[in-house]
């Protein structure tokens, strides 16, 4: 897949689900999510979850740290990442 396909989906989760669709909220690639709290533990899971059931990826705990989902932007290059790596095998 390519980065603004990824980043694309991963965008429409966040603000269907995450943010439930909040008018006039508009989340960008380098918004950061963890510092304002759109992710949490739970909302980060449910993204972890997506991201397996969309992508069929699987986020290993070792990559679930902070850096890897700052921004929109860091999700979408773990999710290129780990989609290499399963091509790779």
């Amino acid at each position: 897949m390519e980065h603004a396909e990824v980043l694309g989906t991963l965008t429409e989760f966040i603000q269907r689900k995450v943010l439930d669709s909040a008018a006039g909220v508009e989340i960008l690639p380098d918004t950061p999510l963890l510092e304002w709290g759109i992710l949490n533990s739970l909302s980060t899971t449910s993204l972890v979850v997506f991201i397996g059931e969309r992508f069929g990826v699987d986020v290993p705990a070792e990559r679930m740290v902070g850096r890897n989902f700052r921004d929109l932007d860091s999700i979408t290059r773990l999710v290129l990442d780990l989609e290499n790596d399963v091509r790779k095998v």
